[in-house]
């Protein structure tokens, strides 16, 4: 038999600290700006039936189980202990991390430790202007503070991100704002 090969997620957030709800954790299935089609739930999109397919087996349930009894067996369990068995048996052996989403999340020494992967951050660039900006009086005073904060954030960041495609879309004007 051939071992699999090493995963490496490529863009992720760290996983959330607390139990959801059956809502709360289907709404996070998904990110659709409507509900989903009349008769069906987030757990019948292709992403519900992987986390249904793939997840169960891990905490020790059936494939394909129901969605409360799946969430049922991750709160016996404990958050801690889900996600560990969880990441552990995704097969990812790298993770890298976007460290800018708000919320109670694992950071990325964290993260490594629970899947025994590696983990490194993907610093977002919109966070650290909004952390210069408290402190920066002028615009050249914006501007250099700036660009020493993304000089610091490199020594050990593998990528940096920003969520102006996602917020305004690709087709961004290349000039400077004014």
């Amino acid at each position: 038999m051939i071992d699999p090969p090493s995963l490496v997620d490529q863009y992720c957030h760290g996983v959330l600290r607390t139990e959801l709800g059956l809502g709360t954790f289907e709404a996070q299935l998904a990110r659709t700006e409507g509900p989903p089609a009349p008769g069906t739930t987030l757990f019948d999109t292709q992403t519900g039936f992987a986390v249904r397919r793939w997840c169960p087996p891990l905490l020790g349930l059936e494939p394909h189980c129901p969605p409360a009894r799946y969430l049922a067996r991750r709160r016996e369990l404990g958050t801690a202990e889900a996600g560990r068995r969880l990441l552990r048996g995704s097969g990812i052996t790298a993770y890298l991390v976007d460290t800018g989403l708000p919320g109670d999340l694992t950071d990325p020494g964290e993260l490594a430790h629970a899947g025994q992967a590696e983990a490194h951050e993907i610093v977002r660039l919109e966070q650290l202007a909004e952390q210069v900006a408290d402190t920066s009086g002028t615009v050249d005073s914006f501007l250099a503070n700036l660009a020493e904060s993304v000089h610091g954030a490199a020594a050990h960041a593998v990528a940096f991100t920003s969520v102006a495609g996602l917020r305004h879309g690709l087709a961004l004007a290349p000039e400077p704002p004014g």
